[in-house]
C-alpha cells in the first residue's frame, strides 16, 4: 500500500474517532472534500474498502447511510496514527471546530417534504439522539410555502419546539 493511500485512509479513520458523531455518507464526505485535497472518487473507494476490512460501519439509519469507526479502526488509527501529516490533522481538527455545532444540528434534527393527500404537502419533522428517534411529528400543509415555513422553524427552533410540545404533552388537564 502507497504512503498516500495509507494516509488517506488513516485520515478518514482520524475525522471519524474526532467527529464523535455518526454522519452520513454525504456529510461525511462534504467534510473531507472541503478541509482536505482528496478526490471524491477516491474517497468513496476508501470508505468501501475500510467498510470491507471492518474498520468503519456503513449502516442505513432513517434510510440514509451513516459512517462509524469500529473498535478494531480506533486501535489501527492509534497504532499507526502518527503517520498522517500534521497539516491534514490540522486542517480537519479547524474544519470541525468551526462546523461542529452545525454538523451535530444535521445529524439530530432532520425534515423531509413530500406530496401528501388531497394536494397538501407533507412534512415529517425527526429529533434524534444518538441513534434513537425522540420525536417523529408528521403534518400536512395547504401549500408549499407553509410546508417550507414549517421546515425553516424547525431548522432554526427545534430545541424550543421540542420543549414546547413535551411540556404540553405531559401536562395534567
Amino acid at each position: 500500500m502507497s504512503n498516500a493511500l495509507a494516509e488517506n485512509k488513516l485520515l478518514i479513520l482520524y475525522t471519524l474517532y474526532h467527529t464523535k458523531l455518526n454522519l452520513t455518507k454525504d456529510q461525511f464526505s462534504n467534510l473531507i472534500l472541503e478541509s482536505v485535497y482528496l478526490n471524491y472518487f477516491e474517497l468513496q473507494q476508501y470508505i468501501e474498502e475500510l467498510a470491507k476490512t471492518a474498520l468503519i460501519t456503513l449502516e442505513q439509519v432513517n434510510g440514509k447511510e451513516q459512517l462509524g469507526i469500529t473498535e478494531q479502526g480506533i486501535a489501527v488509527l492509534e497504532m499507526f496514527g502518527d503517520r498522517i501529516k500534521e497539516r491534514k490533522r490540522k486542517d480537519i481538527d479547524r474544519y470541525l471546530k468551526e462546523n461542529i455545532n452545525h454538523l451535530i444540528k444535521e445529524t439530530t434534527i432532520t425534515h423531509e417534504l413530500s406530496e401528501g393527500p388531497h394536494s397538501t404537502f407533507q412534512v415529517t419533522l425527526r429529533a434524534m439522539e444518538n441513534k434513537d428517534e425522540i420525536l417523529k411529528l408528521e403534518m400536512n400543509f395547504p401549500t408549499k410555502e407553509t410546508a417550507d415555513q414549517a421546515i425553516s422553524n424547525w431548522k432554526d427552533h427545534s430545541t424550543r419546539i421540542y420543549e414546547l410540545l413535551y411540556k404540553e404533552l405531559i401536562k395534567k388537564i
